[in-house]
């Protein structure tokens, strides 16, 4: 079965690609009726790459990776427009054993101007929060999004509701959302406690509407234009299995020009006990993350507009209040094998583009990743150390439309 999904989601990836030759559309359109508004569009990438990380000796972790091809992302979408009134999107990932369904979502826009846009959504979608978790795969200018974007610190998908709107052409953004707070990926498909997971998220774009990618691959024409976009976002959800309030927040800056772009994120999360006395009680954890990233195309003979330069610092403490592992029912597995989840990691790499989009691309990139938590208390010797070298250099393709 597997076997035949992947063979079955190459033969569409190549039959479109074929179609697009020549388009600059990132879609394939494959139905349209100009009488009804109806439109039918496929979209998808694979992203196959290599792998290369240091081990870690220690004798609890006995963690020794091994050099490895691997299919990261493997997705095929479709969307549905039904005009400007609303659309359908459906996305699934092919990469694992299984095939597993990421985005299945309906928006209703009531209201679609210019000057200010009202949309409703519902459906499994991404949480607003975070710019990078919002961007898609292929637009990444690094083969992953920084490490507290990623599913294991923040909720990337969710189902739930939301209501979003666009005001002044794109200039300012909304969204806020109630959605159940469970984990899709792993089959919770209704509300597993009495409480859900609120989102909010603020952006403004005042030079005009911010790219949904990384990168300045922006047209030559308009990279003269100086695009800045600043957003704030929150969540809050209550997991009554581990009795605590987890309230996370975030802001994220993003600037494009002539070539050039800088991102930056600020990550904080706190986990509020409910109680904090008896057998139920959990210790108060933060959180505290941020990444600085930047990319240049070198207006170099040759290679102008096929070359980028790119890099990035980020660093992530997940328990920076913490100070002994007992005394704690909030699983968040804060014990002797997990002394050094925090870790300051370096980025440099390049992307080699054979058009003027994310389509078609090679990614490398080199991490030094040095984990910096310090021992908890009563830990010494080989139980953990203040610093561990696990650097990871990844190759990475990336083929789609």
């Amino acid at each position: 079965m597997r076997t035949f999904a992947r063979a079955l989601l190459g033969s569409a990836l190549f039959t479109a690609t074929l179609a697009a030759t020549g388009s600059s559309r990132a879609d394939v359109t494959v139905y349209q009726s100009a009488e009804s508004g109806f439109e039918l569009n496929l979209y998808g990438w694979v992203q196959p790459r290599f792998t290369v990380q240091q081990s870690d000796d220690r004798p609890i972790i006995n963690l020794h990776p091994n050099p490895a091809f691997t299919v990261q992302r493997a997705r095929l979408g479709t969307v549905a427009k039904l005009g400007e009134w609303g659309r359908a999107q459906v996305e699934v990932d092919f990469s694992k054993e299984t095939a597993n369904p990421l985005d299945a979502y309906v928006v209703f826009s009531p209201i679609h101007e210019k000057v200010a846009s009202l949309n409703i959504q519902f459906g499994q979608f991404r949480v607003p929060f975070s710019r990078q978790n919002l961007i898609p795969s292929i637009g990444l200018q690094l083969s992953d999004m920084a490490y507290f974007v990623r599913q294991s610190f923040i909720v990337d998908r969710d189902i739930g509701g939301m209501l979003w709107g666009d005001l002044f052409d794109g200039r300012a953004r909304w969204s806020a959302g109630i959605f159940n707070g469970n984990d899709p990926g792993k089959g919770q498909t209704q509300n597993s406690d009495p409480y859900f997971l609120w989102a909010a998220r603020l952006e403004a774009s005042p030079f005009g509407r911010a790219p949904r990618y990384e990168g300045d691959l922006r047209p030559l024409d308009e990279q003269k234009k100086f695009i800045v976009t600043a957003a704030a976002s929150a969540m809050r959800n209550r997991l009554d299995d581990k009795h605590f309030n987890r309230n996370y927040f975030g802001a994220d800056l993003a600037a494009y020009w002539r070539g050039a772009s800088l991102y930056g994120e600020f990550y904080y999360h706190v986990d509020v006990p409910v109680f904090t006395t008896g057998p139920n009680a959990a210790a108060e954890v933060k959180q505290l993350g941020w990444n600085i990233q930047a990319g240049y195309f070198p207006p170099l003979p040759w290679v102008k507009e096929h070359l980028e330069l790119v890099g990035r610092v980020e660093y992530i403490d997940p328990n920076i209040d913490v100070k002994k592992p007992t005394n704690d029912n909030g699983a968040r597995d804060l014990d002797q094998s997990n002394p050094t989840w925090g870790f300051m990691g370096f980025l440099f790499g390049g992307n080699v583009f054979l058009n003027h989009e994310h389509t078609f691309k090679l990614q490398a990139n080199y991490e030094i990743r040095n984990e910096t938590k310090p021992c908890l208390a009563g830990q010494s010797g080989s139980k953990c150390t203040g610093a561990i070298a696990n650097n990871l250099f990844v190759v990475q393709a990336t083929a789609g439309f």
